[in-house]
């Protein structure tokens, strides 16, 4: 991933472009509310939670009308990802820079691939995101009923730890699914599943381990980052838009390591894994062709029975 660097600051510079373009309406509205007044000034020397709570609430500014932007620039990028990570898994298969050209054909190529596995893969995250809603009443239930006040908390965590490694699990599966893909330039998108969903049961120890250690990295990352922007005071906003901005790098980071690794991995054990591909597919049974034989004249001719 290192080596491919350059991916990493495109897809950040990109992530900034969206991010400023999604933020400006509400830049503009606050420009013409608060511009000129006392409200504003509190906003403009520092960031003020309980000031933003009241013109979250002022029907005048209506920032929550601002939320579908937003949102919409946030959905833009996952489509950006999702073009072109056919180019960047291409690359990291080569191993080598791509030039535009090689890049955006690739990723082209196999947009719609990706998009269909991208569906395949909402059925299993979708049964995750509704098991955590049944993990929570659960834990109320419990909580409730129980004489230790403990017990739902726990049952609670206990559930979000297990749905957090299982929401891994199927991260890593897909991601093989696109690794097999690209590798074998197959389009049919079931195989691909099927493939990624075997080699990761197969080898679930070492893959999941990959994708728990490079989450962790990025997770405690992120919490050292919000613990230092709690402790920086209010009027530092350039310093407080650099953490930030930090922050997104290095999940960016730690989400090209992932498809770095099981790239990696794949490469390393693919002859392995065509064989055992190729062991469990049905083989054709033929039987040998009858020999005959040729007799010229001059040859004795074959004793009758």
């Amino acid at each position: 991933m290192w080596r491919r660097r350059s991916i990493l600051w495109w897809l950040f510079a990109v992530n900034i472009a969206l991010g400023a373009a999604g933020t400006l309406p509400a830049i503009r509205q606050l420009d013409r509310s608060l511009g000129h007044s006392v409200a504003g000034q509190q906003l403009y020397k520092g960031f003020d939670v309980g000031m933003f709570h009241e013109l979250v609430r002022v029907p005048d500014v209506g920032l929550l009308r601002f939320r579908i932007t937003s949102y919409a620039f946030a959905a833009l990028f996952a489509l950006f990802m999702l073009v072109v990570s056919g180019g960047i898994l291409e690359s990291y298969r080569q191993d080598r820079k791509l030039d535009s050209g090689e890049f955006f054909a690739a990723s082209g190529a196999f947009f719609w691939r990706f998009v269909q596995l991208t569906v395949f893969s909402l059925v299993p995250f979708g049964l995750i995101w509704a098991t955590y809603f049944d993990v929570e009443k659960a834990s109320d239930y419990l909580g409730d009923k129980a004489m230790a006040d403990q017990v739902g908390s726990g049952l609670w965590l206990f559930g979000v730890i297990l749905l957090v490694l299982i929401t891994l699990f199927v991260r890593l599966w897909f991601d093989i699914a696109k690794v097999c893909t690209v590798a074998q330039d197959t389009h049919l998108m079931l195989r691909s599943a099927w493939q990624g969903f075997d080699f990761t049961r197969r080898q679930i120890r070492v893959l999941l381990w990959v994708y728990v250690r490079i989450s962790l990295v990025a997770w405690t990352a992120m919490l050292v980052a919000f613990l230092i922007w709690t402790k920086l005071p209010a009027t530092a906003i350039w310093a407080t838009l650099a953490l930030l901005e930090l922050i997104v790098l290095v999940q960016l980071g730690a989400r090209l390591c992932q498809l770095a690794s099981v790239t990696t991995w794949y490469k390393r054990h693919q002859p392995l894994l065509a064989r055992d591909s190729a062991a469990t597919q049905p083989q054709e049974v033929t039987e040998p062709a009858p020999q005959l034989t040729l007799y010229s004249e001059a040859d004795p001719l074959p004793p009758d029975d």
